[in-house]
């Protein structure tokens, strides 16, 4: 089926809630935070009620020049974890493993937003949760990103306690003016200016049971999930859809193809062109883009072998992988490794 309900992006009010409640911690009076936003708190506690996303990017940087702190984003996953919660972020606690849970989580994404995808992705070491979708360029979804990276960290330290340290954490906007509170809660695997945005999960967790696992609940929630994403069912645009798609096919090995990708997503090839078209793209772009983050990001952060890499990005031979990846960065994929490990010890 095509999925033609391409409308603007969507996004649940409640993270809207939480940086408001926030900010009321913070001292800003109810008054103020309806003059700055036009929303009072208690008029989004709904989870079913949606916004433009433009609007939500619009209340981040509003709040965000009213207080002037880099670190508010992380104070609102933070602190908002007792604050009204999603209808994913208990069903993610009610899976009976860590890995349910982070795929079950990725799975709902369009549940609470249609502004950017969120997939697991399995690496070296653990499965990566990859955000995908919000520009670096804008102070409103540099926030975002930050604020649901660190509001996946808040729930594994809420499930192991605050020692509980991601290997990788990486965000693909710049670093902010001051980045005390970052590298105080993310830990010394924090990275900015990164090919994408990502938590990684080690992989000694992953199988352990949820403390909080709840079978019955799980099922009721996922009914409940699957209505929501049915009543706001305005999918994210294609390119991000063939994005999410050519990530994990890459790493699964298979070929990528555009007959392939338009099977996945329900369509024909001819619509597949068409829509991507109409977002001022081609398939063959978004494979070039998402082949290059990839391969730039197994470089840099996996020990896997360089012709490893190349077969899984697409390149039967390693010598066109090395030129490709020369054209793209500048350098050699051995000196960029060295690199990379030289900046970050």
């Amino acid at each position: 089926m095509d999925r033609a309900r391409h409308g603007a992006a969507t996004h649940t009010v409640v993270t809207v809630y939480q940086i408001l409640q926030e900010a009321l911690r913070g001292g800003i009076s109810r008054g103020e935070l309806r003059a700055l936003t036009g929303f009072y708190p208690d008029e989004l506690t709904d989870f079913a009620q949606r916004l433009p996303a433009a609007r939500l990017f619009e209340v981040w940087e509003t709040i965000m020049r009213r207080v002037n702190d880099p670190g508010f984003p992380l104070r609102v996953a933070r602190n908002g974890f007792t604050d009204a919660r999603s209808p994913v972020t208990y069903l993610a606690a009610a899976c009976a493993t860590v890995r349910d849970s982070i795929i079950t989580a990725a799975e709902s994404t369009t549940a609470w937003t249609t502004a950017y995808t969120l997939i697991a992705v399995e690496r070296p070491g653990g499965i990566s949760i990859v955000l995908d979708g919000l520009s670096p360029d804008r102070l409103g979804t540099r926030c975002e990103a930050e604020f649901q990276i660190a509001d996946f960290l808040t729930g594994f330290h809420s499930e192991f306690g605050e020692d509980f340290t991601a290997p990788r954490v990486a965000f693909t906007h710049p670093a902010p003016s001051d980045t005390a509170e970052h590298r105080a809660y993310f830990g010394p695997g924090l990275v900015f200016d990164a090919m994408h945005t990502e938590i990684l999960v080690p992989a000694d967790i992953l199988d352990l049971p949820v403390s909080t696992a709840r079978p019955g609940l799980a099922d009721a929630l996922t009914d409940h999930i699957a209505g929501l994403r049915a009543t706001h069912d305005v999918a994210p645009s294609y390119a991000l859809q063939v994005r999410e798609w050519l990530l994990r096919h890459f790493l699964s090995g298979k070929p990528s193809t555009v007959a392939t990708a338009a099977k996945a997503l329900a369509v024909s090839e001819r619509t597949l062109h068409r829509r991507l078209a109409e977002e001022g793209t081609t398939f063959r772009s978004v494979c070039e883009a998402t082949r290059r983050q990839l391969a730039t990001d197994l470089v840099r952060s996996s020990p896997r072998a360089f012709k490893e890499i190349a077969s899984l990005v697409g390149f039967a031979d390693p010598r066109s992988f090395h030129r490709a990846y020369l054209r793209w960065t500048g350098t050699t994929p051995g000196r960029d490794r060295v690199s990379t490990a030289t900046r970050q010890f």
